[in-house]
């Protein structure tokens, strides 16, 4: 099976590792430090780092990837003037590629925009405070006019994973559905909220998709419904 595997890390803490010699990983943010064992294991699997520019002005992240030196780094909310974060020698190694609002596009051809709107809900049932989450999702959309929120950038590298190796299993190590803490010492946390939104979209994920994806986290396989490794 790992001939044909793709792996995807994420920050959730005690994560285990699974034993296996990926044809290519997708890691999230700061999770890039875990990807660094697969590479010493074998150079020859294809390591792409996900992040944003709010993730590389946090130094734990940052120099989390800069440590990796994936072979490519894939911004979702846009071009980013790697230059500001970076030094050339050490971009002169890596790809760049970048995608536009956080991925939404992309998220529009597996969900529909109903189904992005409705994660919204998110900010009121995991907010920890019903009323303030009403008033938090009424300004979002009301005041604010944003757009839905979508996946965060853990499900993201999901979605890009399952997208772009159409025939591989997708392996899960380490995506929280629920929020909470990362695993390296970092004052934020992932929102209960987000992990609320990301939990009702990769459950509504096209059965297709959903298939190909396995897991060795408990966790995500009971909250995503998927193969359980």
């Amino acid at each position: 099976m790992d001939n044909d595997l793709v792996l995807v890390i994420g920050s959730k803490p005690d994560c285990v590792l699974p034993n296996v010699t990926p044809k290519k990983i997708y890691v999230a943010n700061g999770a890039a430090e875990r990807a660094i064992t697969y590479k010493e294991k074998n150079s020859s699997t294809y390591i792409i780092s996900i992040t944003g520019s709010a993730g590389l002005k946090i130094k734990q992240v940052r120099e989390r990837i800069k440590k990796l030196r994936p072979h490519e780094l894939i911004s979702h909310n846009g071009k980013i003037d790697l230059e500001n974060f970076f030094d050339s020698s050490w971009l002169e190694k890596v790809k760049f590629r970048y995608i536009e609002k956080k991925g939404i596009e992309m998220q529009k051809k597996y969900f529909s925009r109903v189904t992005l709107r409705m994660a919204d809900l998110g900010l009121v049932f995991g907010s920890g405070n019903i009323l303030f989450g009403i008033i938090r999702l009424f300004y979002a959309i009301i005041i604010k006019r944003k757009p839905p929120m979508g996946l965060t950038t853990g499900c993201l590298s999901i979605l890009m994973a399952l997208s772009e190796n159409k025939s591989s299993k997708i392996l899960v190590t380490g995506i929280s559905l629920h929020g909470g803490n990362h695993f390296y010492k970092f004052e934020g946390i992932f929102p209960y909220y987000r992990g609320w939104a990301d939990a009702y979209l990769i459950k509504r994920l096209p059965s297709n998709l959903k298939s190909r994806i396995l897991t060795n986290d408990i966790t995500f396989s009971k909250v995503a419904n998927v193969k359980l490794i």
